[in-house]
């Protein structure tokens, strides 16, 4: 039984959730600062947006139908 079931969490969220708590441990263990921190953590959200991103396949051979 799920306790959040609004909440639509997939392998990739626990992907970046895992990311997040490396973060976290090497700030506490290297004594990061918190902006070092945060943008690290900002650094991680972004590609996994951009990991999740997927091109258009209807025109990235476009130019070889002409």
């Amino acid at each position: 039984m799920m306790m959040y079931p609004y909440l639509k969490l997939g392998p990739r969220d626990g992907i970046l959730l895992i990311a997040a708590i490396i973060m976290l441990v090497l700030t506490l263990v290297f004594k990061w600062s918190v902006w070092e921190f945060l943008f690290s953590l900002i650094a991680v959200i972004i590609s996994f947006v951009a990991g999740r991103m997927k091109p258009d396949k209807k025109n990235v051979l476009a130019f070889l139908k002409k």
